[in-house]
């Protein structure tokens, strides 16, 4: 393993100067791992921890350069500040020394220090020789016991580097594995999103199953690791013969949700193929609502897709599938393949799909509810939204193409209904 200094590890790429840290200040964790794997980062993000002083030293930084500061752990002497693109946290060291503090994280990739005044490397748990090796390994039981989300995590990072669990550390993992439920939903639910998002991540999801530790909340994924393992390969396969769909799969399906459609089509995998148990088993997971739309637009699309195949569908049921699945058809493509369907099957729907102008994929007003309602009289009620929705299958079914033609049609409607 190279000590080359790289870019998280030089100070020339911090926003402070290095005569602003006290000599006892030694980089830890990610920062250091990834330099050492020279794997690229996003935004950088700096650990430091000291032997004394460390909220004062945050302190300071952030008044010298006008910067965020954020008391993390007051009893815990944990300060973060915050610079456009980095934070930086300053923790002070447990039980007094770095030995110490750095025998209490989780595995020994994670343990690697550099002292920036001296450039030299502080590693007492031979982490360098773990990454040169590929090899997540535990630094106690008990460490993964104090804090049982370190377990799955074990299986996130793992999936990040591309690295291999160490046989004594999964059986550890194993052994603990009824111990995350005790952990918050909301930190087991981001874990796992790293592994949905992550391109490494479903055989992890895949072992994290089989020795019980997210069995939990997923039991019955068994019978469905086949078609799991199946997705990256099919969202590729897919994306390269329908580049537009690429996007959809691979981004974040919002600004402020960080999963992907495919990572959604996983989670759609995963859990249970009856809605509403489906639906409880993400609340008790505390996924969002837009995450939860997503799964069960795609269970209830994907299960009324079985019993009548894609060619005979007619245009009322395609405009009833679009409907029902929304922005989440490139998904529901791949769920489906995945499957077993073809993708040459789905021709005819993504043709209508990524064509914005479709009246059957993203179907356009006709005529407004508000002059349909002066037209025949109508009230605000369940039949005009019906109503609507008639004339906008009519128009999709080559029917109409007038607002007339959409008033007349909905007077057949009222007349068949005897209205």
């Amino acid at each position: 393993m190279s000590a080359a200094i790289t870019s998280p590890l030089s100070p020339e790429n911090w926003p402070f100067g290095l005569e602003n840290l006290p000599e006892s200040a030694y980089l830890v964790g990610g920062a250091v791992r990834d330099a050492l794997l020279s794997r690229a980062v996003g935004d950088l993000d700096l650990d430091f921890v000291v032997l004394s002083e460390a909220v004062n030293t945050a302190k300071t930084i952030a008044s010298h350069y006008q910067a965020g500061f954020v008391l993390l752990d007051a009893e815990r002497q944990i300060a973060r500040v915050v610079f456009p693109g980095v934070t930086v946290d300053f923790a002070q060291a447990e039980g007094g020394s770095l030995e110490v503090d750095l025998g209490r994280r989780d595995f020994t990739i994670n343990t690697i220090a550099y002292h920036p005044i001296t450039k030299t490397f502080f590693d007492p748990y031979q982490g360098q020789q773990d990454l040169k090796q590929g090899l997540m390994r535990m630094i106690s039981r008990e460490n993964l016991a104090d804090d049982p989300l370190r377990l799955l995590r074990g299986y996130r990072q793992a999936a990040q580097l591309g690295f291999v669990i160490e046989p004594e550390t999964k059986q550890t993992i194993a052994d603990l594995a009824s111990l995350l439920p005790r952990v918050a939903a909301e930190r087991i639910r981001t874990e796992l999103g790293y592994l949905l998002n992550t391109p490494l991540g479903v055989p992890k999801l895949i072992e994290a199953w089989k020795i019980g530790l997210i069995s939990p909340w997923f039991s019955s994924l068994g019978d469905r690791c086949d078609r799991l393992k199946n997705l990256d390969h099919v969202a590729a396969a897919v994306s390269q013969t329908y580049p537009p769909l690429a996007k959809p799969l691979r981004e974040s399906v919002r600004e402020t949700i960080k999963m992907s459609q495919l990572a959604i089509a996983k989670l759609a995998t995963m859990t249970s193929e009856d809605r509403d148990q489906a639906e409880a088993e993400l609340i008790t997971l505390k996924y969002s609502r837009v995450e939860i739309r997503g799964v069960l637009a795609l269970l209830g699309t994907f299960q009324q897709l079985q019993p009548t195949p894609i060619a005979d569908l007619s245009i009322r049921q395609q405009y009833f599938l679009f409907a029902n699945v929304g922005e989440f058809f490139p998904a529901l493509v791949v769920l489906s393949i995945a499957a077993g369907a073809s993708l040459q099957e789905f021709t005819t729907l993504i043709n209508h799909y990524l064509n914005p102008d479709d009246a059957i994929a993203h179907p356009q007003p006709v005529i407004s509810g508000k002059l349909l309602m002066a037209k025949l009289g109508l009230s605000p009620s369940p039949l005009l939204g019906d109503l609507l929705q008639e004339i906008q299958i009519a128009k999709a079914e080559g029917q109409i193409s007038t607002r007339e033609d959409a008033i007349a049609i909905a007077s057949q409607k009222m007349l068949e209904l005897n209205l």
